[in-house]
């Protein structure tokens, strides 16, 4: 394992979220556990602390899994193995198939907070969540309300210090 800085490792990140997602899992209290795709999300800096910021839509599983949970960890796959396992994760609901399973992924405990990591990825970032917000999409540009939201289902934002961000030697399969 290596200890990484997430800012030299954040243009990786936000490129893998863009063209093909990455795993966003969260653990709740009783032990629950889903991994989801994520292709959206931020690297940024908010009250001193580095943040990663996950959007979740109320539909989701994962979703109703985080209103119990106070961390959540996004596994990296930096090379392109993983992308069967990014699809299945991204079209099937954690409340209906074991998706670790029939996605052939192991998660993993986490090494900084109550959850885990998806262990075939390179790169592991664990948050503690720190602020829940809703979009306010009345207070939205109009355009992007129209193209994103116009089912009116809206993301939640989480917004997570990051703990932990590091690297295994493990190769993505």
């Amino acid at each position: 394992m290596k200890w990484a800085h997430i800012h030299e490792l954040a243009p990786s990140v936000l490129d893998k979220m863009a063209h093909g997602g990455v795993f966003f899992t969260v653990k709740d209290r009783s032990g629950r556990i889903n991994t989801m795709n994520i292709g959206w999300g931020g690297i940024s800096e908010f009250w001193g602390k580095q943040v990663f910021i996950a959007p979740i839509r109320h539909n989701r599983y994962t979703f109703a899994l985080l209103q119990d949970a106070d961390c959540f960890t996004v596994s990296v796959p930096l090379g392109n193995g993983l992308d069967k396992a990014l699809a299945y994760v991204g079209t099937h609901h954690g409340n209906e198939v074991d998706k670790f399973q029939e996605a052939h992924i192991t998660p993993v405990e986490a090494l900084s907070v109550p959850g885990a990591v998806i262990a075939q990825c390179t790169l592991h970032i664990e948050c503690r969540i720190r602020l829940v917000t809703e979009m306010a999409l009345d207070q939205m540009d109009a355009d992007t309300r129209a193209r994103c939201y116009g089912d009116g289902d809206a993301h939640t934002l989480y917004f997570g210090e990051i703990t932990a961000c590091y690297r295994t030697d493990e190769d993505d399969t």
